[in-house]
C-alpha cells in the first residue's frame, strides 16, 4: 500500500513534455544512452522534465537550422572553437548568456558526468535559444564560473559571427561552453566538428 502510494506520488512529480519547447529557465540536463534527456530545473521544488528520443526529435524538427552547418569548413583549431553556420535570436542568447554566467555559474559550480555512458550539462534556455556548459566525457567532473562563461563567449565571438551557433572548449579539456538553439544535439561526446 505504501509502496504503491509512493510510486504514484513520484510519477506525478515528474513532468513529461511532448511539446516542442521546454520552458525558459536553467536546467541540469542528463542524457541517457537510450536518447532520453531529463531536465532538472535549478529552482527547488520544480519537477524535472523528461524528454524521450521522439520528443527530442520533435524539438529539433521545430527548431531546424536555417543554414547548413559550417563544421566541415571550420576544422578544429588550437582554441577548439567551431562555428555552425546559422544565426541565433539575439535577445534569447543575451538573456540565456546572462542567466548562465551570473544566475547559475557565479563563483563556480561543479558538474559531474560520473555515470558511464551518460552526459551531463547545464543549459540556460530563453526564447528557444540556449547557452550551455558541458562535461563532454562520462566519468569526469568540471567546474564552471562566470569568468569561464565570459571567456568562452569571447572566444566564440572572435572566431564566429556574434550570434552564430558555436562552441568553445579549452585545449586538452572535456569542458565545453556553447550557444545553440534549444533541442540542438549538443554534448554529443566526440570532437570531430559536430555540435557539442
Amino acid at each position: 500500500m505504501y509502496l504503491t502510494s509512493a510510486l504514484v506520488a513520484f510519477a506525478a512529480s515528474i513532468t513529461a513534455v511532448s511539446a516542442t519547447t521546454v520552458p525558459d529557465g536553467v536546467y541540469m540536463i542528463t542524457r541517457f544512452t537510450n536518447g532520453t534527456e531529463v531536465y532538472t530545473p535549478s529552482e527547488n521544488g520544480v519537477a524535472p522534465i523528461v524528454l524521450s528520443a521522439e520528443d527530442l526529435s520533435a524539438v529539433r524538427a521545430a527548431n531546424r537550422r536555417d543554414m547548413l552547418s559550417s563544421s566541415t569548413l571550420n576544422t578544429l583549431s588550437k582554441r577548439r572553437t567551431d562555428c555552425w553556420g546559422y544565426q541565433l535570436e539575439e535577445f534569447g542568447i543575451d538573456r540565456a548568456y546572462e542567466a548562465l554566467a551570473e544566475g547559475w555559474a557565479g563563483n563556480g559550480q561543479d558538474v559531474c558526468s560520473d555515470v558511464p555512458g551518460q552526459r551531463r550539462y547545464v543549459a540556460s534556455l530563453r526564447n528557444q535559444m540556449m547557452v550551455y556548459y558541458c562535461v563532454n566525457e562520462s566519468g569526469k567532473c568540471g567546474n564552471c564560473n562566470r569568468d569561464d562563461v565570459y571567456y568562452a563567449m569571447a572566444q566564440m565571438d572572435a572566431k564566429c559571427r556574434r550570434y552564430e551557433a558555436s562552441w568553445f572548449g579549452w585545449p586538452g579539456s572535456f569542458e565545453i561552453v556553447g550557444k545553440a538553439r534549444q533541442g540542438d544535439n549538443v554534448c554529443a561526446g566526440n570532437m570531430n566538428g559536430v555540435p557539442f
